[in-house]
């Protein structure tokens, strides 16, 4: 392989992949990027087994080929690369790299045993505008467990119900779902994308772009640009979602969402529990106001917010981080808070938008 180019585009295609390189894989093949001449561009290409990022880069071809490049070292010599033209030749398995005066050797692995990042055979697929899957991404994947002994918790579901496109996560103390509408569509799928991949696409998206998307029982693709991201769908059962959201309520409250988050973010501040290890927040409802009173061996803190309330008074607590991060994802002036008592599940909508619920369990204190 031969190649003439710029800094800048070793960079973009360097920085797009690179979070797909796996991190702690006994194969160090797999903790290289593999670059692959196709016409006159490079694919640059990274995988870790569970989610393949590739990313074509235009390039003056000089002589074809393929590479694989320890990540971390590549990465760090092309950031301190001068902005000059840069050439890269192939000598077996390694690679040379010339700069201005100077140049610097890289030692490789054998592109032959790098896995293949395959497209889907018969896919179906459909088309959605990345500003509406963005915000949906952004609206959900705060609620995806962190532990992997779950596994189907530790990922979004995504849920087509032909011309209806749902994510929904859980890490089963709380629900997140966004749902929103694509034109002329007769698919239907359920499939557990991993948390991972979604924040990679959450990076690398722009607002303006439609994103196309391939899916199979087992493998799901999403094409944007020049960029394709593959990853396999989590294997397991996603709890029925639909069946543990409340219909009703005995409680329904509408809140300022600035001064709601601004409120319950300086109560969670003296609110540590030091045997739970949650920061939690109680909230007095009683007469269109939530009264929020906090002690601590630190201090103490107590708050009023006006509201406006429908039904019964109700005394209930909560992990301060779940409200926290519901707030900063809602954009509506308003939100809702529905419960039916201390120790029911509670939802909160944007005001005037049934399109995003996130439902909470309350805390037993």
């Amino acid at each position: 392989m031969k190649i003439l180019c710029k800094k800048e585009d070793l960079l973009v295609g360097v920085n797009t992949v690179q979070k797909a390189v796996s991190a702690k894989n006994t194969l160090p093949i797999l903790q290289g990027i593999r670059l692959r001449t196709e016409g006159e561009s490079i694919w640059f290409e990274a995988t870790d087994l569970e989610i393949g990022i590739r990313c074509q880069i235009p390039m003056n071809i000089l002589e074809e080929g393929q590479v694989v490049l320890p990540a971390k070292l590549f990465s760090e010599i092309v950031r301190k690369l001068p902005d000059t033209e840069i050439r890269i030749e192939s000598i077996a398995n390694n690679i040379e790299i010339y700069y201005e005066n100077s140049n610097f050797a890289v030692n490789g692995y054998d592109p032959e045993e790098y896995p293949e990042i395959t497209e889907i055979p018969s896919a179906d697929r459909i088309e959605i505008p990345a500003v509406i899957l963005k915000n949906m991404i952004r609206q959900t994947i705060f609620s995806c467990a962190s532990e992997e002994t779950r596994p189907v918790f530790t990922g979004i579901l995504l849920h087509i119900e032909k011309e209806v496109i749902s994510l929904v996560s859980t890490d089963t103390h709380r629900l997140a779902h966004s749902k929103s509408f694509i034109s002329e569509n007769d698919k239907e799928f359920k499939g557990i994308i991993p948390a991972k991949t979604m924040q990679e696409i959450y990076r690398l998206i722009n607002d303006e772009e439609i994103i196309n998307i391939q899916y199979n029982n087992s493998r799901i693709i999403f094409k944007f640009r020049t960029i394709q991201i593959f990853t396999r769908l989590i294997e397991g059962q996603f709890p029925s979602y639909k069946q543990v959201i409340p219909q009703s309520c005995n409680s329904k409250l509408l809140i300022n969402s600035r001064k709601f988050l601004d409120t319950v973010e300086r109560a969670s501040l003296l609110s540590k529990d030091n045997y739970l290890k949650t920061n939690t927040v109680r909230f007095n409802i009683e007469n269109s106001i939530i009264n929020i009173n906090q002690y601590s061996e630190m201090g103490k803190i107590s708050e009023q917010i006006d509201i406006e309330q429908e039904g019964e008074n109700v005394v209930i607590s909560f992990n301060a981080k779940y409200i926290i991060d519901v707030l900063k994802v809602v954009e509506t002036e308003n939100i809702v808070m529905e419960t039916s008592g201390a120790f029911s599940p509670c939802v909160f909508r944007p005001e005037n938008n049934d399109d995003y619920l996130y439902l909470v369990l309350p805390l037993r204190n």
